[in-house]
């Protein structure tokens, strides 16, 4: 049973380090864009960069972290991401969190929104889209995101098979039987729709 219980956390420890690098090299490259052409703008995001990273050091290494603490985390990396878009994409999210006290395994989520980010269509003529909608009530949390997208196979591995193969092992070990992960498209719209339930935690 201890050997079980070791292998089980060392699995959870190597699938979390691979979130990690992915999440910084993305705001880094962004970063290093835009200081060739607005460095005011670029200042503003390192300071967003450094609560990222804060917490990525000194919260994420715990089994579980407070749910409004990964949700202030996920709102900084969608605010990185709408300031490198500009005007290129309609960004609408919403997030409700009854249950203050609410525990969640850390970096879960962040494949999904860095997903939407990643393949949004933004061709001539046509503004493409993200909605980004999550409530917890009663230990359950509810997370629905909804983007168009180019004609690049969405289902495609991120940098390092990092991405929803990741995001789909973790859930699975850590919240077995409790989770549902709906995936679907239709050739113009991505949406992603999950439920875990948070008790059994």
């Amino acid at each position: 049973m201890l050997l079980q219980q070791d292998h089980l956390e060392n699995q959870l420890k190597l699938l979390q380090d691979q979130v990690n690098p992915h999440v910084m090299f993305n705001i880094l490259n962004h970063i290093h864009i835009l200081l060739k052409k607005d460095t005011e703008l670029a200042s503003f995001l390192l300071l967003k960069f450094s609560d990222i990273l804060r917490y990525q050091l000194y919260e994420c290494n715990k089994n579980e972290v407070v749910l409004e603490n990964e949700i202030q985390y996920l709102k900084d990396l969608i605010d990185v991401e709408k300031l490198r878009w500009g005007n290129e994409i309609d960004v609408s999210t919403s997030f409700t969190i009854m249950n203050k006290k609410a525990m969640i395994a850390p970096l879960l989520l962040v494949p999904f929104i860095e997903n939407a980010f990643k393949h949004v269509s933004r061709v001539p003529d046509y503004k493409g889209f993200i909605k980004i909608n999550f409530n917890e009530n009663n230990n359950q949390i509810h997370l629905s995101i909804e983007n168009t997208y180019a004609k690049i196979p969405i289902q495609s591995k991120s940098v390092g098979g990092i991405g929803l193969q990741n995001v789909k092992k973790r859930l699975n070990l850590i919240y077995p039987e409790t989770y549902q992960l709906n995936i679907t498209e239709n050739g113009q719209l991505y949406k992603v729709y999950l439920t875990i339930n948070l008790s059994s935690t």
